[in-house]
C-alpha cells in the first residue's frame, strides 16, 4: 500500500510539473523591420538560443516562436546587425516588434590569413549563419500534381507548402545579396574616387547610375575594371 501511495504521489507531482511547464509556454510574436526605412524584413531568422528552436518571418515581416520565461531570442537578417530580446512574460502571447539596423558595407580592411580575401571571409560567415536554410533540400510544393488519397484532400506537402515557398524565396534573396556584396567588395567608393577623382554626392550619384552587374564583375580583371570605370565616367560627364 505504501508503495502504491508513493507511486501515486510521484505521478501527481509529475503531472503537476507538466501542467506548470505547459502553462509557462509563451508565444513570442511581432514584426521585424528595417529601423531606418521602416520597411518589413521578410525571411528574417528568429532563433530561441535557450531551446535551439528556429523559425523565420513571413513575407509581411511577421514572426511567431514558442518560448519560456527568460529565454533569449535572437533576430538576424542578411546585411543587418542582429538583435536579441529576453522573454519577460510568464505565459500567453508576448508582442515584441523588432527594428534591425543595416550593417556598414565596408568590409574588413585587412586580409585574414593567406588564403581568403575579406569578402570571402564575410561570405563564409554569412553562409554559416544561414546554412540552416540554405542546406535544406527543396521539397515538392502543393499543387495539381500532388497525390491525394480517396476522399482525402490533405497532402503531406500541403501543410508545409507555405514554409517551403518562404525557404525558396530566402535562397533567392540570399543569392542576390551575395552578388551585391561581391560587387561592393570591388566597386568601392575609395576605388572609384581614385579613378574618377569624384567626391561626396557626385561620387555617390555616379556609382548609383553606373552600378556594374555581377557577371561582368566576375570576369573583369582589376585593370579592365579601371578602364570600364573611366569609360563610364567620360560618358557620364558628357551628360
Amino acid at each position: 500500500m505504501k508503495r502504491i501511495i508513493t507511486g501515486l504521489l510521484v505521478l501527481c507531482c509529475c503531472s503537476l510539473l507538466g501542467i506548470v511547464k505547459a502553462q509557462a509556454q509563451v508565444t513570442l510574436t511581432g514584426t521585424i523591420m528595417d529601423k531606418d526605412n521602416k520597411l518589413v524584413l521578410p525571411y528574417a531568422s528568429i532563433l530561441n538560443k535557450s531551446t535551439g528552436r528556429r523559425t523565420y518571418s513571413d513575407k509581411g515581416g511577421f514572426y511567431k516562436i514558442t518560448a519560456s520565461p527568460k529565454d533569449v531570442v535572437v533576430f538576424s537578417f542578411l546585411g543587418f546587425r542582429s538583435d536579441s530580446v529576453v522573454v519577460s512574460q510568464s505565459s500567453g502571447t508576448e508582442t515584441r516588434n523588432i527594428s534591425l539596423t543595416v550593417e556598414a558595407k565596408q568590409l574588413r580592411s585587412v586580409e585574414i590569413g593567406t588564403h581568403y580575401t575579406p569578402y570571402q571571409v564575410d561570405s563564409l560567415s554569412r553562409r554559416e549563419q544561414f546554412g540552416y536554410i540554405l542546406d535544406k533540400r527543396d521539397m515538392p510544393l502543393a499543387g495539381g500534381s500532388t497525390p491525394v488519397g480517396a476522399g482525402i484532400v490533405f497532402s503531406p506537402f500541403t501543410r508545409y507548402s507555405r514554409s517551403e515557398k518562404q525557404k525558396r524565396e530566402f535562397k533567392k534573396v540570399f543569392a542576390r545579396a551575395e552578388e551585391e556584396r561581391y560587387i561592393d567588395s570591388r566597386y568601392t567608393p575609395q576605388f572609384v574616387s581614385r579613378v574618377t577623382s569624384l567626391k561626396g554626392d557626385s561620387l555617390m550619384l555616379f556609382m548609383r547610375q553606373n552600378y556594374p552587374d555581377y557577371n561582368t564583375m566576375r570576369v573583369m580583371q582589376q585593370e579592365d575594371l579601371i578602364y570600364w570605370i573611366t569609360d563610364k565616367y567620360r560618358a557620364w560627364k558628357k551628360k
